[in-house]
């Protein structure tokens, strides 16, 4: 039987694009089928009159590994990324009104802890030494060179990417944050609650309160440290650049191409049928999209055993990531990073998870944490000239338990936003020039990500 091609990739995320550029490299015909009219999926913007907000992905977070697929693409990645250092690294507004932006480098954050809490000066130094025997065994990997694709898999080859020399020291380290949550893993460096909130605020991404949260997450601020890094032109660059090299490799690209159902023979995947009508066959289908989407969507006529439904279904999504975007027609000056965590006090943070998110409830606007990202902070291309994005992250569930996602999200963003002037930025509702709200039922929508849930299945 002829076939139209190899594989066909539903999906032009940066998984998708990153497989696909890796099998053309290897001579196979392949075709990405995007239902949108970027690339990009969750790591991607969109253009309203020159406001460019991330849609998910704002940073960049071990740059090093993007060096190492690369490599393995015997391409260089300067070539076709350019990356700006993210420096300060965040800026955090504290509840009582105090503020503090915290800069990359490891002894000027040091004086930065001096003058909040010099207790905690030596918890934080030691903190550096231990987490950096972690960083040090990544940092270790992206030296070592990499095996072909073909083994890839195997776990000798990718056994000699590990620097014994360097993992060993950190073994201590990484069994301390395997078996301690991220409350009792910050506890252990520091006393202050300003230095605890300033180093354990990441159980907001796994949606958890601090003491159910993995203590793993201790090293996503300790490596912003290290580097977190930002490409112009946004997010979207890299998933572009993704799609130009899959595209040099001889892969064939459709935007706007919605896939209705992967074609089965028996049970084996035979190519795709696309909305219009249109079907394609392919000695194999690489789904991009989410688990959930793939088997209750795209698998639609697979007449699926009941355990494997009810198996999916119950997979545990990530946190919603109900959020809103705002252009504004001035820049505020009280923005002094690309990134800003508008906190509450630990006990309030972790007590929104028991009280209103469990229970389907939101909260006032007052009682939130916010994450506001300005990706014109360190690219002002990404807004007409002398005007501002910003990309607005809080917590919220999925379900609502009195409410409609979809006849309260505007309102809600407002409310939001009307706090946050009084409370940090000073002028920010009458600058508003253009407003995006989307709450996790919107984003599933846009993005066919369960539950609006971008960092996929808990």
């Amino acid at each position: 039987m002829g076939y139209d091609y190899d594989t066909i990739i539903i999906g032009a995320g940066v998984g998708g694009l990153t497989g696909a550029a890796l099998m053309a490299k290897e001579g196979l015909k392949v075709l990405v089928l995007e239902r949108l009219d970027r690339v990009g999926g969750c790591c991607s913007n969109y253009d309203v009159e020159g406001f460019k907000p991330e849609v998910g992905a704002v940073f960049v977070i071990g740059h090093e590994l993007y060096y190492k697929l690369f490599e393995l693409l015997d391409l260089s990645l300067e070539d076709y990324l350019d990356w700006d250092l993210i420096d300060p690294v965040y800026q955090v507004f504290f509840a009582d009104g105090k503020e503090v932006a915290l800069p990359r480098d490891v002894d000027e954050m040091g004086q930065g802890i001096r003058d909040l809490a010099p207790q905690d000066v030596d918890g934080y130094y030691r903190y550096c030494r231990d987490l950096g025997k972690v960083q040090d065994v990544i940092t270790g990997i992206a030296k070592n060179p990499m095996p072909e694709i073909r083994n890839l898999t195997k776990l000798s080859s990718l056994a000699k990417l590990v620097n014994t020399k360097a993992a060993i020291p950190a073994l201590p380290v990484n069994i301390k944050l395997g078996v301690n949550n991220l409350e009792k893993l910050v506890n252990s460096y520091f006393s202050d609650p300003y230095v605890q909130l300033i180093f354990g605020w990441e159980n907001m991404y796994a949606g958890l309160p601090a003491h159910r949260c993995f203590g793993m997450f201790g090293m996503i601020t300790y490596m912003g440290h290290m580097g977190y890094y930002y490409p112009r032109g946004g997010m979207i660059s890299i998933p572009k650049a993704l799609a130009r090299i899959a595209q040099d490799f001889g892969a064939e690209l459709r935007l706007e191409a919605e896939v209705d159902s992967i074609v089965l023979e028996g049970r084996e995947a035979k190519g795709v049928k696309l909305s219009n009508g249109e079907v394609l066959s392919a000695k194999s289908v690489v789904s991009n999209t989410h688990s959930r989407f793939t088997y209750f969507n795209l698998l639609k006529d697979a007449n699926l055993p009941g355990w494997v439904r009810r198996t999916v279904k119950r997979q545990p999504c990530s946190i919603p990531a109900p959020m809103f975007y705002v252009g504004l027609s001035e820049r505020l000056d009280s923005i002094k990073a690309h990134m800003a965590l508008v906190a509450q006090k630990r006990e309030k943070v972790d007590n929104v998870w028991t009280d209103f998110y469990d229970r389907g409830l939101l909260y006032r606007a007052a009682d939130g944490m916010y994450l506001v990202i300005d990706p014109s902070f360190d690219d002002p291309g990404l807004a007409p000239p002398g005007k501002q994005v910003l990309y607005v992250i809080y917590i919220g569930p999925y379900n609502l338990k009195y409410d409609n996602w979809d006849d309260i999200a505007d309102d809600w963003a407002w409310e939001c936003i009307e706090y946050l002037d009084k409370r940090c930025y000073p002028g920010l509702a009458s600058r508003v020039e253009w407003m995006d709200s989307v709450p996790p039922t919107e984003l599933e929508r846009r993005l066919n990500v369960a539950e609006g849930a971008f960092f996929g299945i808990e």
